[in-house]
Formats: structure tokens, sequence, C-alpha cells
């Protein structure tokens, strides 16, 4: 029997994790050691049993395949794969798939198919129908529709060592800026997105939904930085005070040309952050190396999301729908390839977080029983466990699953009435007993005589 509640999850796991671990009682496959290491783990699971503990080696595969019905690893996925549909959580897992991230050292495959369908995306970018949604990246070019910051670093950061809102005030970026000789440049630049946002804005109340829409600056900086430009003089910046010359300087890193159209970062400007681009990426020192992870057309981006590596660029700002029309467009080239599968997997690795903080509580729900379901119990119990979705989601999910169920015993503790008309007994408990036991008809004859009993129980 398998109880389906509040189900626990593991910490720091993955969705796959979550799922599976209901299938591992005890190793069932031990893990191939070469030459060098086994002597190491004999000796491991010697002193584990010396010393009282379990000797159980958890490299080893645990997952019990005859349990879930399935014979190996690849039937095992096409068994999760159905039963995320029956939970209606394949959708979720593919958007998870996208966003996430993977290793292409690890998973090679997956790796593989995004820059397939990168290629295959790019052919088709440039039919009538998508053409200028996309801006794609190139080296050689300035991006309108990527920040001053990404165009600077061409590539995904990692960690905080280049934090796009701490650019200003980063020792390496300063070198590069002034040997382009683009200090003075920004400088200008900022200050003059500092008196537009001062123009646009001041007469606007704090907290107004504009300031974080379009505004560089917030509501509560905005009368330091009219402060700051009233003490500064317009053409000399040798004399500023440094916290002033960062904060005008911090400005810049945050446009967007496409989006904002300010007139401030003109084709001039924008060829020397193209030569700054190539002094960053040439001069970037050993110790930070792997802060950066470059835009390669032809490679995988392991610091970026999958999307990301299959898009290669930015959606072109003002365009009508545009994020929907490329997500269908992505969806569609990775289903004409046979590729869905590849992003199934890759969502499948997304780490859901302490708890599963990173989910929803109705994916946890659905994970619980999804979970449930892998381990094809005899019987089935599950109490109020779809309660954080809508009705008309419970009542999909709960004919979805007594279907798939069927010829399996199932015991469901429901939180509507309306749920109760889908089974072929319903039994009202009354302080622990049983007030009455009978079919959904037998129980509400006269259409209300059911929904009474329920209240009063």
């Amino acid at each position: 029997m398998t109880y389906v509640s509040s189900s626990p999850f593991l910490q720091s796991a993955s969705v796959r994790e979550n799922l599976l671990y209901g299938l591992k009682y005890r190793p069932l496959r031990p893990a191939a050691y070469d030459d060098e290491e086994a002597p190491k783990r004999k000796r491991d699971f010697v002193e584990a049993a010396g010393a009282g503990n379990i000797d159980f080696d958890y490299r080893a595969d645990w997952i019990d395949y005859e349990a879930a019905g399935v014979t190996d690893s690849a039937e095992l996925f096409v068994r999760m794969v159905e039963i995320l549909d029956v939970v209606e959580l394949s959708d979720d897992i593919y958007n998870l798939g996208l966003r996430g991230t993977i290793d292409p050292d690890m998973r090679a495959d997956i790796a593989a198919a995004a820059l397939k369908a990168r290629e295959a995306l790019t052919n088709r970018l440039e039919e009538d129908e998508y053409r200028g949604l996309v801006e794609k990246f190139d080296r050689a070019r300035f991006n309108t529709n990527a920040s001053v910051a990404e165009n600077l670093i061409f590539g995904t950061t990692v960690g905080d060592a280049f934090d796009h809102n701490l650019m200003a005030e980063n020792p390496y970026v300063l070198e590069v800026l002034r040997e382009a000789d683009l200090i003075d440049d920004l400088l200008k630049a900022g200050r003059e997105v500092a008196e537009t946002m001062i123009e646009i804005f001041a007469d606007l109340p704090p907290g107004h939904e504009f300031f974080e829409q379009y505004s560089f600056i917030s509501s509560e900086d905005l009368p330091e930085f009219m402060t700051l430009l009233s003490r500064t003089d317009k053409h000399g910046f040798d004399d500023m005070r440094p916290e002033d010359r960062t904060a005008l300087l911090s400005l810049p890193f945050k446009l967007v040309v496409a989006q904002h159209r300010l007139g401030v970062a003109d084709e001039a400007l924008q060829q020397k952050i193209l030569n700054a681009r190539e002094i960053f990426a040439a001069k970037l020192p050993e110790d930070l190396r792997g802060a950066v992870e470059f835009f390669d057309p032809e490679g995988y981006n392991a610091a970026g999301s999958l999307q990301d590596n299959i898009l290669l660029g930015k959606l072109v700002y003002g365009q009508a729908e545009g994020g929907k029309r490329i997500g269908a467009l992505i969806a569609d080239t990775l289903d004409k390839l046979g590729l869905r599968g590849a992003v199934l997997e890759a969502g499948l690795e997304f780490q859901v977080g302490v708890g599963g903080a990173r989910l929803s509580s109705g994916q946890r729900q659905k994970i619980g029983i999804a979970r449930a379901l892998l381990k094809q119990p005899e019987m089935m119990v599950l109490n109020e466990a779809i309660s954080s979705l809508d009705p008309s989601a419970q009542d999909r999910l709960t004919e979805n699953i007594l279907k798939a169920r069927d010829g399996h015993g199932v015991v469901w503790i429901v939180n509507r009435v309306g749920m109760t008309s889908k089974f072929d007994r319903v039994i009202i408990l009354d302080d622990g007993r049983v007030a009455e036991d009978g079919t959904y008809v037998e129980l509400d004859k006269d259409g209300t005589a059911l929904r009474g009993l329920l209240d009063s129980a």
C-alpha cells in the first residue's frame, strides 16, 4: 500500500531523484570500479561493517525496475513521461528543462540535442513569419536588445564576480574601460541617463510601477541623483567624488538600446564597447576565467539555460507576442527533431530546493502522486492529495488517476463533495465511525442528501 498526502521531498535533489526514491530500497546492481578505486571502496565497506553501520554502496544502482513494470532505464524514462502526463506535469517539466541548466560533460546527449535545435531554429528564423523576432549574438556586432553590460562581457556570468549591478565597482572592468578609452564616454552617458530619468520620473510618487518597469534609478535614489547632478560640472569628470563617479558610471551598464531609446549609446559608443569586449576576453585573468562562459555559436554554454543555448540571442523588443511566438517556434522545432524527450530529461534534473521550495504547492502534490503511481502499489491511499489545485484541475486529475489505476485499489479522502461522484463507493465517517456507506447515487437520491451528510459529519 502507498499513502499520498504531504509527501516529503529529498533535500537539494532533482525532480528525477524525488520521483524515483520510492523505488530505492537497497542496492540491486553493483557499481563498476576500476582497479585503482575498487580496493579503496572495499576497505570502506569493511570499515562500515566493523563500525556496525550498513555497508550498502550508495554508488550502486538502487532502482527497482521490476516494481515500476520496466526492465531498464530507457523504459523507465518512457514510463515516467507517461505518469507525468497522467498528473498533467509534463508541460511544467518541459518548461523547467528549457529554463534549467545542464552539465554538458555529464549530459553530452542533451547538449548535442540543444546544438542541433539551435541550427534548425536559426534556419527557421529566416522565414518571413519569424524574421526580426530575435537578434542573434554575434561577436563582431553590438546586440541592441542586450544591455551594455551583456554586450561588454558577451557571455553568461558564473557567480558574483561580474554582477551586472556592480560593474562600475569591478577593478578588472574599470581596467578594461580605461584601456578602451571608455570611462569618460560612459560617465557622459550616465549623466544623460540620470538627467532623463529625473525629468521623466521626478513627479511620480514613490513606489510607482513605472520605476520598476522603466527607470534605471529607484524612487528612493532619485533625490540623491538630483543632488549629485547639481554638485558636478556637466563637462568635468576629473574632479568628481569617487562615489559620484561610480554612481554615474553604473547607469549605462543597464541600458538596452532597443528598449530604452534614449539616444545615449550611438554607433560610435557601440563600436568602442565592441573594442572593450575584445580586450575583456583577451586579457581576462586566469583566476577570473571561470566567472564567464563566453557565447560560442558552435559550442554549448554550460552556464546558460537550455533555451538560451537554443536561441543564442535576444528577443527583439516591442514585437507583438514575440516571446509567445518564439516559445511556440522552439517547441515546434524540438518536436520536429524528436527532441522533446531531451528537454524533459533536462527538466527532470531541475533541483527542487529544500523541501521542494522551488516548486509550487500544486507541482509538489503532483510529484508526490507521480512517485506513488510509479511504484504500482496494489492499494493507493490519497489524503486530500490535490487540494492545492483548482476544482477543474482536481476533477481532471481524479479521472486521470482512476483511469491509470484501473484494476488496482484507490482510497481517496476527498476535499470536495463533487469528487465523490467519480468513485464506486462512498464512506462517510463521523467521529471516526462509519456514518454512511454506499454508492454516490444511493447516498444522494434527492440531490442534497450526500451534501447534508458531509456537512454534518
